[in-house]
This record gives structure tokens, sequence and C-alpha cells, in this order.
């Protein structure tokens, strides 16, 4: 189990780029691994609409130069979260991702 503090990696996942036809540019894409990140877990919120769905936040600091864009997702523990907006670039402190998990 990881725990409060404890450095890990996260895999960032981004959908192949497109021709002028919709057709995927081979090569693009893909998934890479960026070590040495931090993982803060955020708060959940069951939506009320009726549906069993549930929406919870996080946040990830990455090492400075970490390539995520806000069209990237990112595989942590085991599950698949959105980049919710564009990264912040830190300068030399690294890069803040705000990530969203939806379940249900």
């Amino acid at each position: 189990m990881t725990g409060a503090g404890d450095v890990e990696a996260v895999v960032r996942l981004r959908p192949p780029q497109r021709d002028e036809y919709g057709d995927p540019v081979p090569g693009s894409g893909g998934e890479l691994v960026i070590p040495n990140c931090l993982f803060a877990p955020g708060p959940s919120a069951e939506m009320l609409n009726g549906a069993t769905q549930v929406d919870t936040d996080g946040t990830v600091y990455a090492p400075p130069g970490a390539d995520v864009l806000a069209t990237d997702r990112l595989r942590i523990r085991g599950e698949i979260y959105e980049v919710s907006g564009r990264p912040r670039h830190w300068g030399n402190a690294g890069v803040e991702i705000v990530v969203k998990l939806v379940t249900g």
C-alpha cells in the first residue's frame, strides 16, 4: 500500500494524433512512465441525479519537465484519471497536475 509522501510512478496515456482525414498518425500517442511523482488524493462527491456516479479529485506532483497535456489521461494506482485543466509548471519545483476520476 502506498502511503502519504511515498514517491511513485504515474503512467501518462496520450491519445494518438489524427491526420487531416481523422485517421491515427502512426507512432503518435501511447504510454509513458513518469517516475518520482507524489499523489495527493482529494475529496469525492456522489452525483445526486439518481445515478450511482462518483467524482473523485486528486493532484499529482510530478518532477520538473514532466510532459503532460490537458488532453492526456493518467494511470494512478491502477485507476485511469482525466487531467483537469492545464498542468501548472513551477520551474525547478516540478509540475502540478489536477486530475479527476469518474466512476459508476
